[in-house]
């Protein structure tokens, strides 16, 4: 098992009034569980905590969560992970799914 924290510059979410949280997926074989919550103390960074199943990784995930702190506006959000072996794929698609839980659709 493998866990580390680290926070990345984002621009601000503007998280939803109706919601305090946001889940994705569920920690399994081979997948990933994300939850977002709001981070006010930091609204320009994004603070991840992850807990995975597969050591070594931690460079390969921070580029990950990098990029997708660089595309997505998650700034004043800290997400949780938990990971039993997800491939690349699914990390981007459960990050994805959790905060399209938080922003509108768009027309």
């Amino acid at each position: 098992m493998e866990t580390f924290q680290h926070s990345f510059p984002s621009r601000p979410l503007a998280w939803p009034a109706d919601r305090s949280w946001a889940l994705a997926g569920v920690v399994g074989s081979g997948n990933l569980e994300v939850l977002i919550e709001p981070n006010p103390a930091a609204p320009d960074a994004v603070a991840y905590d992850l807990q995975t199943s597969i050591p070594g990784y931690a460079d390969s995930w921070k580029a990950a969560l990098a990029d997708f702190a660089a595309h997505y506006a998650v700034g004043g959000t800290r997400i949780t992970l938990h990971d039993q072996g997800a491939a690349p794929v699914v990390i981007t698609m459960r990050l994805r799914q959790a905060l399209d839980l938080l922003t509108p659709a768009q027309p």
